[in-house]
């Protein structure tokens, strides 16, 4: 893996508290450290973003060396289609803290509380939620109470 050329990947997850995720490259999986992040004047990274860099080999393996560059993938959002798929519903952001990695979203009439985590926000390509905003979800409730599997931002034409 390692050469004269940069290599592109695909960020597959990277936890801000951790300080490290995974990119991956062809079909191998290689470690990102915090560290070469800072380098870049980046504090993070999320699932589907495209990363250039460099690659070096060491004891424990193959790993990120130098940034050369960052493409964001932007938001799944709903712009002039407000209009809930199938299984999806309204809700409206009660609070999300992106330190603690997760929040509430208010649905329905009766102002039910569906919780969401910070890792189904970056697989739906949404990088954070503000108090207020609009969304489309769809909820599951496998047992430890309802929370959000898919969303989408939605964004007010005016």
């Amino acid at each position: 893996m390692k050469g004269g050329e940069p290599h592109k990947g695909i960020i597959i997850w990277y936890n801000e508290r951790k300080g490290y995720g995974f990119v991956k490259v062809g079909e191998e999986e290689v470690f990102l450290h915090h560290s070469v992040l800072d380098e870049f004047d980046v504090e993070t990274v999320y699932s589907g973003d495209i990363m250039t860099f460099d690659l070096e080999v060491n004891g424990r393996g193959t790993m990120i060396s130098t940034i050369y560059g960052i493409e964001r993938q932007k938001a799944q959002t709903a712009t002039e289609d407000e209009i809930p798929g199938e299984n999806e519903v309204r809700g409206i952001v009660k609070f999300f803290n992106i330190n603690k990695g997760y929040g509430f979203i208010e649905i329905g009439d009766n102002q039910r509380d569906v919780f969401v985590h910070l890792r189904t926000l970056r697989e739906c390509g949404v990088h954070n939620l503000k108090e207020g905003q609009h969304l489309l979800l769809k909820i599951d409730d496998e047992g430890k109470g309802p929370h959000a599997t898919n969303i989408r931002v939605i964004q007010h034409l005016k």
